[in-house]
């Protein structure tokens, strides 16, 4: 199975559909079981790790990662994590195993063990960034007095990433993290060629303008997976669903996207939280090791 890798697709496309809650045990996963090839794309944040205020206290589940090992040890299993993190951070915050392939930087970055990708910054984009992070400064002084002196004023959190920044509202009242947002998103009315991604209680501002969706079908050309699945639980991973939609439509079988949480989505299936995705991954590995074993046994029957 493969993509054109040139041609970008627009981002965050908007939401078609309104999936329930599945049980993780009843998400039907035969295609994904049995295929030849299969690849596994995993957002981090609120996929494979709760959401967190801080995002450096942000860890993967045990389960998830117990998951994600034996998946890679299975033959023709690629997993690969897809995230808006940069990719030095996520192998710090993951630790994943050797031959699990990363996208970081919305789609920016791309590591595929043997290929790497991650792209210098122009004169033009480095004047970006150095204007986002003289505009975020000056927050503080745009606010009334009384405002400027709460804690939050001085305490907001600015992660600082090769291609963006992204401003942190989770934990801040209302009015504070509205103002935030505002203060956030205007400085590209002067730089208007500053992508702003918006997420869970996040805003961030980019200076490239890739996608997960480019980073997935970048993913999919180099693995020419016979099944793929993706997940996540942002509005930034609409772009992937998107691009499963347009796969879907030579592959309908073959595809799978799993929306997590109760946000809007395209993806036909939708479960819980992280905890979910740790028993779909855990059942997915099993499953997928039960029927290699199942098939050579078969063809040993049939040697002998």
């Amino acid at each position: 199975m493969t993509s054109d890798p040139t041609s970008s697709p627009p981002a965050c496309p908007p939401a078609t559909q309104s999936p329930g809650f599945t049980n993780p045990a009843e998400v039907d996963l035969r295609e994904l079981v049995t295929a030849e090839q299969v690849l596994i794309a995993l957002d981090f944040d609120g996929v494979l790790a709760p959401l967190q205020d801080d995002p450096e206290t942000s860890r993967i589940l045990p389960e998830s990662a117990a998951a994600i090992a034996a998946l890679s040890s299975i033959p023709g299993t690629r997993v690969a994590l897809v995230s808006g993190r940069d990719i030095a951070t996520l192998r710090r915050l993951t630790a994943p195993p050797e031959d699990v392939w990363i996208v970081g930087s919305h789609g920016a970055e791309v590591d595929l063990g043997t290929a790497a990708r991650s792209p210098e910054l122009t004169a033009a984009e480095r004047s970006m960034l150095s204007a986002i992070d003289d505009h975020l400064d000056s927050f503080a002084h745009t606010l009334p007095v009384e405002a400027a002196e709460a804690p939050s004023a001085t305490g907001f959190r600015v992660e600082r990433k090769p291609y963006s920044r992204t401003v942190h509202t989770r934990g801040f009242d209302a009015a504070f993290a509205s103002a935030l947002h505002e203060h956030a998103v205007a400085v590209q009315q002067e730089f208007p060629d500053i992508r702003v991604i918006e997420g869970h209680d996040i805003t961030e501002l980019a200076v490239k303008q890739a996608t997960k969706g480019d980073g997935l079908r970048e993913l999919m050309t180099a693995e020419a997976a016979t099944a793929v699945a993706y997940f996540g639980d942002d509005v930034t991973d609409e772009d992937a669903f998107a691009e499963l939609e347009r796969l879907s439509a030579d592959h309908p079988a073959a595809v799978l996207g799993v929306k997590v949480g109760p946000a809007p989505t395209r993806a036909p299936v939708r479960i819980a939280d992280p905890d979910a995705v740790a028993a779909l991954l855990a059942r997915l590995a099993k499953q997928r090791l039960a029927a290699q074993r199942l098939s050579a046994q078969r063809r040993s029957a049939d040697d002998s």
